[in-house]
């Protein structure tokens, strides 16, 4: 798997066109403090709730997350918002909650694809993860090496240890690990959901055809290019995608057909 921005996004993409999609390029993140909150995201989304004014009155005011302060559930909110975009709620954060009532079975990795979009520091231990065969451990040293590497001398060691504790709790939530001190690679099984929202990342990320199929977007999804043509079609049926496939030629649309079923127009510009 290749290091950096090129495993996630194509160059031919600017940054304002990535950036109006949800995605996150640079900077810190959520992992800094947090891991990916999955409970909190449960919660928060299982109320049905999807407006922006909503969803921060019922994390805040009504304290749906259950936060035994009131400056605790301000700062949680605060950073469910930088992972997830809630507040300002850009295309990616649109199709996360409009899937989110669809598709139970893949809460954990539909909340884990907005969060690596939006995270680079989550980003930087993907290939720690993915890279580990099935059944292999991994420990936090795994995690702080490939945080120091992407960020020489930016953090200190007590901070990239806090970090890389985080990010391995969010792969364990996402289902990807299992275990305490030591981790054990596990698969995870994508569902036609999750699969469509990998699709549509790796659209806005400036990726077509085959590509789509190929990405590190499916990959986080232990899927094989054919196995994810497979969840693709399986999303088809759903009305969720669009697929058309002949030898070596394959079309995948997912934007469209998520702008009608989702109501999100903005995909049409994605």
């Amino acid at each position: 798997m290749e290091d950096g921005l090129g495993a996630w996004f194509n160059e031919n993409k600017t940054e304002q066109q990535l950036s109006s999609f949800g995605f996150r390029t640079s900077g810190g993140g959520a992992h800094q403090s947090k891991t990916m909150m999955l409970p909190e995201v449960e919660s928060l989304l299982s109320s049905g709730i999807t407006s922006a004014d909503s969803l921060k009155i019922a994390a805040i005011d009504d304290n749906i997350m259950g936060k035994s302060t009131a400056n605790t559930r301000r700062l949680t909110y605060r950073h469910l918002c930088s992972l997830y975009g809630f507040n300002d709620q850009p295309p990616i954060t649109k199709v996360m909650v409009g899937l989110w009532p669809q598709d139970r079975e893949g809460h954990a990795l539909l909340t884990l694809l907005v969060a690596l979009a939006r995270d680079p520091l989550l980003r930087d231990t993907a290939k720690v993860v993915l890279g580990t065969p099935v059944g292999q451990t991994l420990e936090r040293p795994n995690f702080e090496d490939a945080l120091s590497s992407a960020h020489p001398d930016r953090f200190s060691y007590k901070m990239v240890r806090s970090m890389a504790q985080n990010c391995a709790s969010t792969w364990t939530h996402s289902g990807h690990l299992s275990g305490r001190a030591k981790k054990t690679r596990q698969r995870v099984s994508a569902t036609p959901h999750a699969t469509t929202l990998a699709a549509l990342c790796a659209t806005a990320a400036g990726y077509g055809g085959p590509a789509i199929l190929g990405s590190v977007w499916m990959k986080v999804l232990d899927l094989s290019p054919e196995q994810a043509l497979d969840q693709m079609r399986r999303a088809e049926s759903l009305g969720l995608a669009r697929v058309r496939s002949a030898g070596d030629v394959t079309e995948i649309s997912v934007r469209q057909p998520l702008s009608s079923t989702l109501g999100v127009s903005e995909l049409e510009h994605v």
